[in-house]
Formats: C-alpha cells, sequence, structure tokens
C-alpha cells in the first residue's frame, strides 16, 4: 500500500463531498502518473489555504466517470475511491500540528512542499497522518 497527497481547495472539497465522495480527480496533466496509484493505495487529503488534513481515501480503481463534480472538464484524470476519514476543514488536522513528527514536514523549511497531488508520502508519515 502506498499513500499519496490528494490537494483540494475549500471549494473543490466542499464539491466532492456534495458529488458523494467516490470519485477524485485530477488535472489531465497527471494522467500517466494516475498509472502508479493502485487499487488499495490511500490519497491523504490537504486542504490548500488553511493547510489541514481533512481526509483519507482508499483507491478502488480507475473510472470513466465525466460527472461534471468540479465543472465540465474540470480533473478529468479521476479515480474511483471509498472514503476512510472525512473531515470538515475545522476539524482537519493542522499541518503544524504535524511539524517534526513526519517525514515530509521537519520544520518550516518544508512549508509548500506538500504541494504536488501526487507526492508521495513515506510509511512513519502516513501511518500518523491517519492516525491523528
Amino acid at each position: 500500500m502506498t499513500y499519496w497527497i490528494d490537494l483540494f481547495t475549500g471549494t473543490t472539497w466542499r464539491q466532492f463531498r456534495e458529488a458523494g465522495a467516490a470519485v477524485s480527480g485530477f488535472r489531465e496533466s497527471k494522467r500517466s502518473t494516475l498509472s502508479r496509484i493502485s487499487p488499495g493505495d490511500v490519497l491523504l487529503c490537504y486542504l490548500t489555504g488553511v493547510m489541514r488534513w481533512v481526509g483519507a481515501l482508499e483507491v478502488v480503481g480507475p473510472t470513466d466517470d465525466h460527472s461534471p463534480i468540479w465543472g465540465q472538464g474540470e480533473f478529468s484524470a479521476r479515480l474511483a475511491v471509498k472514503p476512510v476519514v472525512l473531515l470538515a476543514p475545522e476539524h482537519g488536522v493542522p499541518m503544524a500540528d504535524l511539524q517534526g513528527r513526519v517525514d515530509f514536514f521537519a520544520g518550516p523549511a518544508d512549508r509548500g512542499s506538500s504541494r504536488d497531488s501526487f507526492g508521495e508520502v513515506r510509511p512513519r508519515s502516513s501511518v500518523l497522518a491517519t492516525a491523528s
């Protein structure tokens, strides 16, 4: 099992949840990277702006779903997912709370390093993130 970072804005997180939280989407430019994500992998959901971890999604597999969750043609590279954890933004785990406790955020110099939608997360970090 591999853990990946899945970025959302406040708006895209709300749209994802309102649509049933069953499909996660990425920009078309990331489609080739989707082949590295396997069923059973987990997407750790990070809410930009407020810098909070708000969910964990188990990957079911690729999907041909083209419903306009985020608008017509937006985030057309998609994965079917099953929610493990879904939190309202105000209940998300603040990124600052993880400083020094996870490999990908050892200190202030690492701010912004979680901005790649397909950033792979090391096992020690992902276990802590999903347990929080």
